[in-house]
């Protein structure tokens, strides 16, 4: 969520806060991440903990990341356009996925020959819900939790 742009420091400080707070034993990663505000930096330490020993086999997260995608269109931070572009890209580079990127590219075509039709994009909108609804539906269950980190976040910093 992070790596996508899904979620920032805004999101998960006051959540690494909590957890330093309950754990009797914090992972080193969780008291770096409470630190950093550079995404990258976040991204690049969160990597230092999933690909250190003893390594575990991750399953593919290909659709996650659609899902992350797909839920920043719905909150209004990415075009419909620009969804597509960015799922259709993410998808060729990694080669992952149970869908290939001309899902995407072919859908994007369709919108811009269209003028960005809002018909035909809430039809497509409902055709990348209907293919990855149960990723949608987790990540954005775990995305409700760092949202209310998030408004808490905001909440605290605006009163100061």
């Amino acid at each position: 969520m992070i790596d996508s742009r899904l979620i920032w420091y805004k999101h998960y400080y006051l959540w690494a806060d909590d957890l330093i707070a309950s754990l009797p034993s914090v992972p080193q990663w969780v008291l770096q991440i409470a630190t950093i505000k550079y995404y990258p930096d976040a991204v690049a330490e969160i990597n230092r903990f999933v690909y250190s020993e003893p390594f575990e086999q991750l399953g593919n997260t290909d659709n996650e990341r659609v899902a992350c995608l797909f839920l920043q269109h719905q909150m209004g931070a990415l075009s419909w356009a620009t969804f597509l572009d960015a799922a259709g890209r993410f998808i060729d580079a990694a080669g992952g996925g149970h869908v290939d990127c001309e899902f995407f590219f072919c859908m994007l075509n369709d919108i811009e020959d269209a003028n960005y039709d809002s018909e035909l994009e809430s039809q497509q909108v409902q055709r990348v819900y209907a293919e990855f609804a149960s990723e949608i539906e987790s990540v954005g269950a775990i995305f409700s939790v760092f949202h209310d980190y998030f408004r808490r976040y905001v909440s605290a910093n605006s009163e100061a």
